[in-house]
This record gives C-alpha cells, sequence and structure tokens, in this order.
C-alpha cells in the first residue's frame, strides 16, 4: 500500500509540477533568452492569479464530481495548451503567447485544487508529513524535466518550439498514465447537514441552490475564523515573499553574468535535484520532531540565504562559484518549502480540505504575484545588488511571525481516507 500511494503521488505532482515549470521556468527562460526587458520577464508572475483566484471556484472542485476526474481532465486540457503554446512562440508578436499562458494558468490552478484535495484526503497527518518530500520531489523532478531538459534542449538545438512542444506531449502522457494509476478515494462526511451533497457516493452528482451557496458560505467562514487567524493569514501571505522575489530574477541575473541558456539548464537541473534532496530531508526532520520544533530554524534557514544572491552580484563569481549559490540557496528553500506546506495543510478542516488549502495557497500566489511582478521594475531601476538586498529586507516580517504562529495541527489527526 505504500508503494502504491507512492505512485499516485508521483504522478499526480509531477502532473501539477510540470504546467508551473512551463510558465514560470521555462517561460522567463524564453523571455531572458530573447532579451525582454526585466519588466516583463517580472511579469510571468501574473501567471499566479490563477492561483490567487481558485478560492472562487475551489468549493466546486470539492463538491461536484470526483478529484479523481478533474485532475485527469485537466491534465490533457494543458497538454493541448502547452502544444499551442509551441506554434506561438518565436512570432513576431508575443500576444498570443501571454493569451495561452493566462488559459494555462486557469487550468492549471483548477488542477492543483483537485490534487492537493485529493493528497489530504486519501493520508492521515503523519502521512502527509512523511509524503510532503516525496510530493515536492515530484514536483521538482517536473522543473528538472522544463527548467534544466528542455531549457537545455532549447538552447542546444536553438528551438524553444521543439521544447514547448515536447511539454506538451508529456504533460498528455500523464493524464493517460494517470487514468490508471489515480486512486478512486472517498470523501470525509460533511460536518453541517446544511452542507450535505445529493446522494451519490465518491462521485457527488448535484446540490441545491442555497446548499451550494451555504457551502462556499461555510468554507470560507471556518477558514477564516480559526485560532489565531490574523496571525495565520499574515504569515502564509508574507512567507514566501523575499524567495519569490529572488526567483524572478534570479535568471536575468545569471545571463548578466555571462551564463548561457544552455548553462542555465544545466544549473537548474543541479539546483533542482539539491531542491529533491531537500525536500526529503525537511519532510523526514518534520515527520520526526513535528513542526512545533522545525518551523523557526526553517523558515530562517531558507531565508537567511537570499543574501548570496546579492553578494554573487557584486562578486561576479566564476561558473563554479554560480553552482556553488545555487545549490547552497536551493537547498535551503527546499527545507523552507517543506516546513511551509506542512503549516498550511495543518490549518485546514478536513471537511473543506480542497477549498482550505486553496484559500491558504491564494494568499501565497497572491503575494507571489505582487511581488514577482515588482520584481522586474524594482531591479531595473536599482540593480542587481540592491534588489536582493531588498528581496532579503522583506522576508523579515515572515521571520519575526514564526515566532509567534500556532505550529500545531488545527483539527486531531485523521486517518486517511483511502487511495
Amino acid at each position: 500500500m505504500s508503494r502504491k500511494k507512492t505512485v499516485w503521488i508521483v504522478t499526480s505532482y509531477l502532473g501539477e509540477g510540470l504546467p508551473w515549470s512551463v510558465m514560470h521556468q521555462m517561460v522567463t527562460e524564453y523571455l531572458t533568452a530573447i532579451h525582454a526587458s526585466l519588466e516583463q520577464i517580472g511579469s510571468t508572475s501574473i501567471l499566479h492569479l490563477g492561483t490567487t483566484l481558485k478560492p472562487l471556484w475551489s468549493p466546486v472542485v470539492d463538491f461536484y464530481g470526483s478529484k479523481r476526474a478533474w485532475m485527469i481532465a485537466m491534465q490533457g486540457a494543458l497538454g493541448l495548451a502547452m502544444g499551442a503554446l509551441a506554434c506561438f512562440v518565436g512570432g513576431g508578436s508575443l500576444r498570443l503567447v501571454w493569451v495561452t499562458l493566462a488559459g494555462m494558468s486557469v487550468l492549471s490552478a483548477a488542477h492543483d485544487i483537485a490534487c492537493d484535495g485529493a493528497y489530504m484526503i486519501a493520508l492521515d497527518a503523519r502521512g502527509r508529513a512523511l509524503h510532503s518530500g516525496t510530493r515536492q520531489a515530484a514536483f521538482r523532478v517536473a522543473m528538472i524535466l522544463g527548467g534544466s531538459g528542455l531549457v537545455w534542449l532549447a538552447g542546444y538545438a536553438a528551438s524553444w518550439r521543439l521544447a514547448f512542444g515536447l511539454a506538451g506531449g508529456m504533460m498528455a502522457g500523464l493524464a493517460v498514465l494517470n487514468a490508471f494509476v489515480l486512486p478512486h478515494m472517498s470523501r470525509p462526511a460533511p460536518q453541517r447537514p446544511g452542507a450535505l451533497p445529493v446522494p451519490g457516493g465518491p462521485t457527488t452528482r448535484a446540490f441545491e441552490g442555497p446548499t451550494l451557496l451555504s457551502s462556499f458560505a461555510e468554507s470560507y467562514r471556518s477558514f477564516l475564523t480559526q485560532p489565531s487567524a490574523v496571525r495565520v493569514l499574515a504569515f502564509m501571505l508574507l512567507y514566501k515573499i523575499g524567495d519569490v522575489m529572488m526567483f524572478a530574477m534570479s535568471k536575468p541575473l545569471l545571463r548578466d553574468l555571462g551564463v548561457s541558456t544552455a548553462q542555465r539548464g544545466i544549473i537548474n537541473g543541479v539546483g533542482t535535484g539539491v531542491f529533491v534532496f531537500g525536500s526529503f530531508v525537511g519532510g523526514v526532520i518534520i515527520a520526526r520532531r513535528g513542526l512545533e520544533r522545525t518551523l523557526v530554524p526553517m523558515t530562517y534557514f531558507q531565508n537567511l540565504c537570499i543574501p548570496l544572491y546579492a553578494a554573487m552580484a557584486v562578486l561576479r563569481p566564476p561558473i563554479a562559484g554560480v553552482v556553488a549559490v545555487v545549490v547552497v540557496e536551493q537547498f535551503a528553500s527546499a527545507v523552507g518549502t517543506a516546513a511551509n506546506m506542512v503549516f498550511l495543510m495543518q490549518r485546514c478542516r478536513g471537511t473543506f480540505s480542497a477549498s482550505h488549502y486553496a484559500f491558504a495557497t491564494a494568499l501565497v500566489g497572491l503575494m507571489s504575484t505582487f511581488s514577482g511582478t515588482a520584481s522586474g521594475w524594482i531591479d531595473a531601476r536599482v540593480g542587481h545588488a540592491w534588489f536582493f538586498l531588498i528581496a532579503f529586507a522583506c522576508s523579515l516580517p515572515a521571520m519575526a511571525l514564526a515566532l509567534v504562529v500556532p505550529r500545531g495541527p488545527l483539527e486531531p489527526a485523521t486517518a486517511g481516507a483511502g487511495g
């Protein structure tokens, strides 16, 4: 059963990671390679709006159809969108590229809602902590395929159309594979009679109009009224701000240090491999020692590595020094991300698992959208060195909040529901 769970967790989060890699790595590298402005490169963070707005439709994913069906359908649609993107890159106008990316952002967000909700239903609290490294590793393997392998191929073959076309083929292949390996799982019984679905088993068919509206309202009310809600929401909002700013301008920095597109693809692969290892390490540490004892040191470890990029901008190290900085920073980011994922899941109630987790990740996406989009504007005006110091300063509020937010689970541990 453990191996079966591992298989579907890996295939699910490969399907979640590849669209993210295309939108936030490959497209960033593409714009960097064609020497688009820093403002345009930073504007790729607008694609986080799909994540930011997904609470608007997350209760629909919770209560209509199965999460398994949502996942497979969205993966197929994303494969088609990536194929369309391959047709539009390299043209004289970026308009069709941005329109396609906007559609991918919505499809990817719907897929993420179903994927994360299925993960929380199928595993108990300890299993979620233990497999947090597995899901992050699968996500990062998809990033190796997109942000490293396909970026290297685009640079080596001088063909971004080939790279985006192969991404679409891989996504379509995952949809077919997941049709066979994803389990059929039941959802926790709703706690309020007013939120009961029309009988239909795990794949609920329909809702009365007032019942659906009350389910929407209850899902958000129960999240926003949790203990220490202000501190919890502020911490969710600010946790990744410095890390996101650093990531948004890391590619232009490497380009300006003389690192080619193909070399950046290789460095992306090395960094992502280190992130995979760090994800496993972070997940195991949290499972053994608990988030209560690990949240603060992991948060600090992640953010204290941001100034390394400022040092790199000033010292302009050779390629070996660039790789060393990327390795250290990616390991720290992985450990911090593992802690953040477990924290977000611990603040969700089982009945509204998908809605609550979507709301939590939307807060992360909201700040990512604004901070990432502003990054290009700031970097273009202050230069790389000052920009990365500003990114570190923006991480200080999260480091302070880590000391005062509740670190225990919102609800007692419950057994997984299936899978």
